[in-house]
């Protein structure tokens, strides 16, 4: 038992006191906006090389998140946080309480060499965020028993609102992942498609 508490105690002095520099270390503040993704791999491939068929190609795989998702997801946490706090919806807390929990225990090591790919820990509750604010936007079907056309119309409309602003969402999360398919997975692309899937000099 004294050798198992000594392990526990090294690694926790290990992964809580690492310091060392690192290119890529991020702050659990830009986590949420993808403020700096972590380059896994990088390479360069010259004319003729490995199919390169431009003045210079790119292999890369670099732990950006969806931007869609995670940006819309920073707007849909506040709605959340709302709901939860002057509504007390159970279902926002329970999504409040999944992005705590992987997210908010880093900011007390925050002198310590971390990076943004940790927060693929909370990234579910951050999409279920997005996918409540859908609910509130689409809202109930209308009760059977609503009086007047009028009435069901104007409920009627706003359910086609939300539906129609949801999946504008869904299809930019959609595109956007398509976009930034080849730099998650080191497919072989030109370098100024690469420079253009930068769109901020953090990403590099």
């Amino acid at each position: 038992m004294r050798s198992l508490w000594k392990y526990h105690q090294d690694m926790w002095q290990f992964h809580t006191t690492l310091d060392s520099p690192h290119a890529y270390k991020s702050s659990p503040w830009a986590w949420m906006v993808q403020g700096r993704p972590t380059s896994f791999y990088y390479q360069g491939q010259a004319q003729g090389v490995t199919g390169c068929g431009a003045d210079s190609c790119t292999e890369a795989i670099t732990s950006l998140g969806n931007p869609v998702v995670w940006w819309s997801g920073c707007v849909a946490l506040l709605v959340v946080l709302f709901c939860w706090a002057l509504r007390r919806d159970w279902r926002a807390g329970a999504v409040l309480a999944g992005v705590a929990a992987g997210w908010l225990p880093w900011f007390t090591v925050g002198d310590r060499t971390i990076f943004q790919f940790y927060a693929v820990v909370f990234a579910p509750f951050v999409v279920m965020a997005v996918v409540y604010c859908f609910g509130l936007m689409i809202g109930p079907p209308p009760p059977a028993q609503l009086a007047g056309a009028s009435a069901s119309g104007v409920l009627a409309g706003r359910r086609l609102a939300g539906v129609v602003v949801s999946g504008c969402v869904v299809v930019l999360a959609v595109v956007a992942a398509s976009y930034f398919w080849p730099v998650w997975t080191a497919e072989l692309i030109t370098y100024d498609a690469w420079r253009a899937r930068m769109w901020f000099a953090s990403w590099i």
